[in-house]
């Protein structure tokens, strides 16, 4: 867990990372030491900053300038955990074969109350319930027990 910086302000954050993204070339350790250091909390502050002072959404600069596992790891960590929560929950549903793993470390380590938040979200995003494409997903008792959390 990330305690954050104690002397934080959302909006140096933000102009470091912009001018990290800047010009020809991106600064890839400077995005890492300005993220890494900073909580989920001031993480949201610095999105929300980034888009208020610079006038450019910071989600969409990120991915421009980044790619492969990198882009996906910051990517993930600039998402509010219940949202990264609902697109690998989805991402382990869809397709050919589920990824089972995915589904049991997020359920089985969530609150009830992250739960519902992520059950809300997902619905909400998809137009489904996480409980209609688990059971059509899995079977036995691996889906009666990922019913039941």
């Amino acid at each position: 867990t990330i305690k954050g910086v104690s002397s934080f302000s959302a909006e140096q954050e933000a102009q470091a990372l912009r001018k990290a993204m800047k010009g020809f070339g991106t600064d890839e350790d400077a995005i890492i030491d300005i993220l890494t250091k900073l909580n989920v909390s001031q993480r949201q502050q610095v999105l929300i900053t980034y888009k208020s002072t610079i006038g450019r959404d910071l989600i969409d600069d990120l991915k421009s300038e980044l790619s492969g596992n990198f882009e996906r790891v910051i990517i993930g960590m600039m998402t509010p955990t219940t949202m990264y929560d609902v697109h690998e929950l989805r991402r382990a549903l869809k397709g050919a074969g589920t990824d089972e793993g995915c589904l049991i470390e997020i359920l089985a380590s969530r609150t009830n109350e992250e739960i519902r938040r992520i059950n809300e979200n997902y619905k909400l995003q998809y137009g489904r319930t996480l409980e209609e494409d688990i059971v059509s997903d899995t079977s036995s008792m691996f889906r009666r027990v990922l019913v039941s959390l």
